[in-house]
């Protein structure tokens, strides 16, 4: 399952901005309220400097005033509050204002309380920042001990208004404000183009990052930032490319694989470590039946022997290869396998490989070898036996009885000549099968209704012996086949002498030859013992005999003729069959390809 790049919390150009943007205006904005805040306080400190030397000034001229005396002139004090703006307060030290430039000192409240009073009585100075009720606005209040000879008299308090102060105060501030935000403003936008320009092709990699996690390959990162950025996409795209031929290699290899798994002759299984089949070449689920749903639901077991299963079971347990032979019918046939186990381990699992050699044909021949040893073997022993019994008991005679001796003589010549025809045919069989023979074997057209008769004519004498009846049946066409005259003869020789042997004494042959379509048709039918339904796929094989128990010799045979009648028609392209009925008859049906440029 493909997945995607985590989503983030912020983009990387969101977070640079804001970096960017704490870096610059922090700063700006600590250097700005320091600059306001200094301002301000060197101000006040510089208006408090001038109140206190003023407040002086009052308090060296002001101690008469403390007298109470109803005459005093205040025309002095009122004087120096006029030429310099000040407010000149005289408190005592109880409290009660003596004289305030500028209200009614009689109806002020007791100012014992104020901290700039305060303070100048225990200190000697004393200055305070608020809001006058008297006047309703904000003052700088400045007082300092009045003395005379020593005595203390009370406080002079000069004050002065900082509403000038402030509204420049204000003014600065708001400046300083204006020309804050106008370069945060500035700062935010040259920080969002120079941070784009910086992350576009992060965001471009990004993209194409994804692509390639996406299955993508052959999407290659484009940057030219003349940067470690540039360096990191090469990179990248090297390691893309690299990946890409790898996984080519690896696709085009497990293409092979799967190829050759799938074309093999073998069946190939592979079995989990439960022992169920998690995958099956096309061999494998065609020999045995594999469907999509027997896949990782069902064991070995489902092909129909546990000896599978046991074998694979050692064979993980012991993780070394394992081989048997094993024999499983399958539908209506008996196959023999050789079955190859091999463990392997994949992603922490282990699996088992099972490979099934089918051995079938090769052990079928190799039974059919034993049987035709077997065959050959007795047909052999037979006449050799014989040969050898008379032998003996000529030796053991005194040979005056002529008879006898002839008789045992006559017996030892026909087993001979048996043996020798048995032979021959052996020899002939074995020369025929060579290819190099084959190649020589000289082929023209032959008349087939003049073979035919000529094969008759030979065949008369043997006919007469049983007084059996021949009937022939020839089309009127002119039926032109090739093939070598000698080896045409000798096949239809050898079957009508087998129909003669196995027919009854005046019993009834049938030999016709026929046209259908492009292909001669030659049948030879009779009416002896006929051949079991169950031996008639075997009867073309050699040294096959349908009467196992070999109890009719005087019928003779020795199993090689209707071999090599098969060899022979095949031999000439041709097609041999056979049907028959016990008791009823025998018919052999032979077909050849006519010669298309003889006119028939």
């Amino acid at each position: 399952m493909e997945r995607n790049l985590p989503m983030l919390k912020s983009s990387i150009s969101r977070r640079l901005t804001i970096y960017s943007l704490v870096l610059i205006i922090l700063p700006l904005l600590i250097c700005s309220i320091y600059m306001v805040d200094y301002f301000y306080k060197i101000n006040i400190q510089d208006k408090t400097s001038s109140l206190e030397n003023q407040a002086k000034t009052v308090a060296a001229i002001s101690h008469i005033y403390f007298e109470k005396k109803d005459n005093a002139d205040m025309s002095l004090l009122q004087a120096i509050s006029s030429d310099t703006g000040l407010r000149i307060t005289l408190v005592n030290t109880s409290g009660e204002v003596v004289y305030d430039s500028s209200h009614d000192s009689e109806s002020m409240d007791n100012h014992e309380d104020r901290p700039e009073i305060q303070n100048a009585l225990h200190t000697g100075i004393g200055s305070s920042i608020r809001h006058s009720e008297t006047l309703q606005k904000n003052l700088l209040y400045v007082a300092v001990p009045v003395y005379d000879n020593g005595v203390l008299l009370g406080v002079s308090r000069t004050s002065l208004s900082i509403t000038p102060l402030e509204k420049s105060y204000d003014s600065m501030r708001n400046n300083i404000l204006f020309i804050f935000f106008a370069v945060t403003i500035i700062a935010i936008s040259i920080g969002m183009i120079l941070t784009r320009r910086f992350t576009n092709p992060i965001k471009q990699m990004t993209l194409d990052a994804q692509k390639i996690i996406n299955g993508d390959l052959s999407t290659r990162m484009r940057i030219n930032t003349a940067d470690e950025l540039e360096f990191l996409a090469a990179a990248i795209n090297k390691l893309t490319s690299r990946l890409l031929r790898k996984i080519n290699d690896s696709q085009a290899k497990a293409h092979t694989l799967s190829l050759i798994l799938d074309n093999m002759d073998n069946a190939v299984i592979l079995l989990n470590e439960n022992g169920l089949i998690t995958e099956a070449n096309k061999q494998a689920k065609d020999m045995f039946k594999i469907t999509p749903d027997i896949i990782k639901t069902y064991s070995i077991n489902f092909i129909g022997n546990t000896v599978i299963s046991d074998t694979a079971k050692t064979c993980a347990q012991e993780n070394k290869n394992k081989k048997i032979t094993l024999r499983i019918k399958l539908g209506a046939t008996e196959k023999t396998f050789i079955v190859f186990f091999a463990p392997f381990t994949s992603e922490t699992k282990q699996s088992i490989v099972c490979v099934f050699h089918d051995i079938s044909l090769m052990q079928e021949i190799t039974d059919r070898q034993n049987i035709f040893v077997a065959n050959a073997a007795h047909e052999l022993s037979t006449p050799l036996t014989s040969i050898k019994g008379f032998s003996e008991t000529l030796l053991d005679s005194d040979l005056t009885e002529a008879e006898t001796s002839r008789h045992f003589l006559k017996i030892i010549y026909e087993e001979s000549c048996r043996m020798q025809y048995l032979v021959k045919n052996l020899l002939q069989l074995a020369k025929l099968n060579s290819n190099d023979y084959k190649k020589q074997v000289a082929t023209t057209n032959i008349d087939c209704t003049d073979a035919l008769k000529k094969i008759i004519k030979t065949m008369t004498p043997f006919l007469e012996q049983k007084g059996q009846f021949f009937e022939t049946n020839f089309s009127s066409e002119n039926l032109v086949i090739k093939a070598n005259p000698d080896l045409f003869t000798q096949i239809f020789i050898n079957l009508i002498e087998n129909a003669v042997k196995y027919s009854p004494d005046k019993g009834k042959l049938l030999l016709a030859c026929s046209r259908d379509k492009d292909k001669a048709v030659f049948t030879i039918k009779d009416n002896g013992v006929g051949i079991a339904k169950t031996d008639i796929p075997f009867i073309f094989d050699r040294f096959y005999r349908s009467d196992k128990s070999r109890a009719r010799q005087d019928i003779g045979g020795s199993g090689i003729g209707l071999s090599l009648v098969k060899f022979l028609v095949e031999l000439f392209s041709g097609k041999i069959f056979a049907s028959s009925e016990l008791n009823k008859g025998t018919t052999f049906t032979i077909i050849f390809p006519l010669q298309r440029n003889i006119d028939s």
